[in-house]
């Protein structure tokens, strides 16, 4: 590679090259101009200073010569104006002295001292004869004689005006061109410049240009060859040296990419649930062979509409595509499927691929198949409405038994009392559960009914609170009730409703320690009915407030204000029914943090 002169270096030299033109063309400039300025500001100031006291001693002059006349009509004024005037002349003559030269001095001085003494004869009366004839044959000549001496010298000053006047206009004809011949070698010079660093520096930057475009194309064997030692030349030549390291690259990791791409076919054959995946023109452009097999064995290639999923699957696919959501897993858009004589129930999940530039690269639908998780459910729910309806006969004979027990209960002692205390106490916790077992199954099933009614908000809860009152006594917690105006009807199945407000006033004693309260509000807000309880227990986590009305949910917590550690009575399913019923009545409930650390649970119900 040849040496070459480094591209900065190249760049000072240009850039001294016109600073130095332009210095040069300014200094020349402004020196033209200061000698001109020079040279007509004396010139043109002494010659009007010339001609002014010229001017000025002219005049003077000539009222000299009217007070001659005076003095000629009045001698007595005359005398005294002709030698004021005398003395005006006098000092212009003086002023002429400092400004004329001294040929241009002395012979002006003559002229006006020969009229000064054919004046003073005239004025002193020692011309016999006629006095005006006198001052027209001699005076007035000698007078017009030192005006016509006094008008060559302003000519002359003027001419001398006239003649700088010419020079520097003569000067700045000089200059201009002088200045017009730098500045045309000036631009000379930076077309040079532009031209050589358009060569040596817009040819290598293209040729630059084109080995990316190359490089980008997946070509590697472009080459930029600047064939120069500066930075351009390092720059190409770390350019064609990324060129041999990325082909280098690319040949080194093929073999990488195709065992990848190997392992993730195999791992996806291997999968059990069926994977599509999804272009962005909505096209299936892979499936593994369990989607195939589900779906059909020529499914590559055809539209997602195509599918044989749920709308609402496929709905969800474009979604996730168009970017408008961030993924999708949900039981209730399970499908199924027939394979063979028996039916598959899936479940779909969509996961989107990475995104480039803001764009979707695609997606990928995985169906799990959840048919064994189905059917292990709908086992659950016929176990639980089966136990819960056959516990049902059994719970009514103990009820009547241990009533009828309860009409002796005076015949039997103190001991047998608690005992019938307690079995009755313990059949109503049961008959309850028994029942949120029976919701549960209806709720499950879908056959949960409402018999709507109008109802009194404020005796629904002052019913709930009797019924709840014993307990709450014997847990040694007190309950306010707290209204906020009159309360409106509502619609709703009053037996439900009562169901839900129990359920919340059961949690709220079992979890609120010994001294505590729980405070029963409600209000009218609008077209709504808000009401809630709220009670002064350990309160619900952030983290499971939403949690709590999933079925079979606790959260666990020990009596420690009580003094025991017995963990609190359920199983998890009254808080799932409470909200079941309140959706069912148009309305929400959720769970919050009371203002004394508790919880507070708040419903709220549309007004009739």
């Amino acid at each position: 590679m040849k040496q070459a002169v480094a591209l900065r270096t190249r760049l000072l030299i240009a850039g001294a090259l016109l600073l130095a033109t332009t210095v040069a063309t300014g200094a020349w400039s402004v020196m033209s101009a200061r000698e001109v300025s020079h040279v007509v500001g004396h010139t043109v100031a002494d010659d009007q200073r010339a001609i002014d006291v010229a001017s000025t001693l002219a005049g003077a002059l000539e009222r000299e010569d009217d007070a001659l006349l005076l003095a000629l009509s009045d001698p007595t004024r005359g005398q005294r104006e002709l030698a004021r005037q005398r003395e005006a002349v006098t000092i212009e003559l003086a002023r002429v002295t400092t400004t004329l030269g001294e040929p241009e001095h002395s012979e002006l001085r003559a002229d006006i001292d020969a009229y000064h003494t054919v004046v003073d004869e005239l004025a002193a009366g020692a011309i016999r004869g006629d006095a005006a004839l006198h001052y027209l044959e001699a005076v007035n000549p000698k007078l017009r004689h030192a005006i016509a001496t006094i008008n060559r010298i302003r000519d002359r000053n003027f001419r001398s005006s006239l003649a700088i006047a010419e020079w520097s206009r003569d000067r700045s004809t000089s200059s201009m061109r002088i200045v017009a011949l730098i500045s045309v070698i000036g631009f000379l010079l930076l077309v040079g410049i532009a031209i050589h660093f358009a060569r040596v520096v817009v040819q290598p930057l293209r040729a630059m240009s084109r080995a990316v475009e190359a490089i980008r194309r997946n070509d590697f064997s472009r080459r930029v060859a600047i064939g120069r030692d500066d930075e351009l030349g390092q720059l190409g030549e770390a350019l064609d040296l990324m060129s041999d390291e990325l082909a280098e690259f690319r040949r080194a990791n093929i073999a990488e990419v195709i065992r990848a791409k190997d392992t993730l076919e195999a791992t996806l054959a291997a999968l059990p649930d069926a994977v599509v995946v999804i272009a962005p023109d909505r096209t299936i452009s892979s499936a593994n062979p369990r989607a195939a097999a589900l779906l059909g064995a020529a499914i590559e290639g055809r539209a997602l509409d195509s599918l044989a999923v749920p709308p609402a699957t496929r709905d969800a696919v474009g979604d996730v595509l168009a970017g408008t959501r961030a993924s999708l897993e949900d039981v209730d858009l399970g499908t199924a499927i027939e394979l063979g004589a028996t039916t598959r129930k899936l479940l779909p999940r969509v996961v989107p691929i990475a995104r480039l530039a803001g764009q979707a690269r695609g997606a990928v639908l995985v169906l799990s198949d959840v048919t064994e998780l189905v059917q292990l459910d709908q086992m659950r729910l016929e176990l639980v409405a089966v136990a819960s309806h056959e516990l049902r006969t059994p719970l009514t004979t103990l009820r009547m038994t241990v009533l009828m027990l309860q009409e002796r209960a005076a015949m039997l002692g103190e001991r047998e009392r608690a005992l019938i205390d307690t079995a009755m106490l313990g059949i109503q916790q049961l008959s309850v559960l028994v029942d949120e077992f029976l919701s549960l199954t209806q709720i499950e099933a879908g056959q949960l009914r409402l018999t709507m009614a109008p109802i009194a908000p404020a005796e629904l809860i002052e019913r709930a609170v009797r019924e709840v009152a014993s307990a709450a006594d014997e847990a040694g917690v007190t309950i306010e009730v707290a209204r906020t105006g009159e309360l409106p009807a509502i619609a709703g199945d009053p037996s439900r409703l009562a169901i839900v407000l129990g359920n919340l006033l059961g949690n709220a004693i079992r979890y609120t320690p010994r001294g505590g309260q729980i405070t029963v509000a409600a209000r009218a807000t609008g077209d709504r009915l808000i009401a809630s309880v709220t009670d002064t227990g350990p309160g619900v986590p952030p983290e499971h407030r939403e949690r709590v009305f999933e079925r079979f949910f606790r959260v666990e917590h020990t009596r420690a204000a009580r003094g025991d550690d017995t963990p609190h009575a359920g199983v998890g399913i009254g808080l799932y029914i409470a909200r079941q019923i309140v959706v069912a009545h148009g309305g929400t409930i959720r769970c919050d943090a009371g203002p004394d650390g508790g919880a507070r649970f708040t419903i709220e119900l549309p007004i009739a």
